[in-house]
């Protein structure tokens, strides 16, 4: 992982990408109680022309010339599926914005914040993210007042409601 972070961290100083955030599971690692992922999620902001069809193919053309794999939507990075998505809501555009800098294996490295992370868990609604989610619950590493500003923020507190309702 320490060498998939100095790369990725070489993209930034390329300025192949702009900005970057784990997120996903690789991010619930780092708050809470780890389930399974085979691969690290990022959301990154890169320059892109409106009309682009193709966003990130600056990042599988650098891939391509410099020997990396691809496997579907995953370029592999020191051994590590790399999964690049763009803030394609408004939500997760204020979490890349908001994101954390911390240190992992050495390496300075960006994240979202727990709270994020939380709500777009929330506004996916898949079965592994609600999964995750319930154990955010359980555990103190988050701010329940910024989470409930988020939430409301981005008109996700019936799907919370409704989260509670259920499983709570």
């Amino acid at each position: 992982m320490k060498k998939t972070l100095q790369i990725l961290n070489n993209l930034v100083e390329s300025g192949i990408i702009k900005e970057y955030a784990i997120a996903g599971g690789m991010a619930q690692f780092y708050y809470i109680e780890p389930s399974v992922t085979y691969d690290l999620d990022l959301i990154v902001n890169i320059d892109v022309d409106e009309k682009d069809l193709a966003p990130l193919h600056k990042l599988y053309d650098w891939a391509a010339h410099n020997d990396y794999k691809t496997e579907g939507e995953h370029i592999i990075i020191a051994g590590i599926p790399v999964q690049f998505l763009l803030a394609y809501n408004s939500l997760i555009s204020e979490a890349l914005y908001n994101r954390a800098q911390i240190t992992l294996f050495e390496e300075k490295t960006f994240i979202l914040g727990a709270e994020y992370l939380m709500a777009i868990m929330l506004q996916t609604g898949r079965p592994i993210d609600r999964e995750r989610l319930l154990r955010f619950f359980d555990e103190p590493n988050y701010n329940e007042n910024k989470f409930i500003d988020i939430i409301n923020r981005f008109d996700l507190s019936e799907k919370y409601k409704d989260l509670r309702k259920r499983f709570l």
